[in-house]
């Protein structure tokens, strides 16, 4: 589904680096399963979007900053519309 997020594994070895983006990957599949399953059992996608939107977009500032945040979900916007994702 693209790229998670671009992150600077500059002070790990390589081996830590694959170990990380497996376990990103990971986490974002099981995320979205359980936002998918939620969405179902409420059917109410635009709520549990809202809701899992607002909590990336305020947690991501925190950790990386307004303007990366920002590029992030530009880039989630792009690959959804690019991929066609959108359902």
């Amino acid at each position: 589904m693209g790229q998670i997020i671009k992150i600077d594994f500059s002070s790990s070895n390589y081996k830590e680096e694959g170990l990380y983006e497996k376990k990103l990957v990971r986490i974002r599949d099981e995320i979205e399963d359980y936002l998918r399953k939620t969405s179902s059992i409420e059917k109410d996608d635009l709520a549990v979007a809202l809701a899992a939107g607002r909590y990336a977009s305020m947690k991501l500032a925190q950790l990386t900053g307004e303007e990366s945040t920002k590029e992030f979900i530009n880039e989630c916007i792009k690959t959804t519309l690019k991929h066609r994702i959108l359902q």
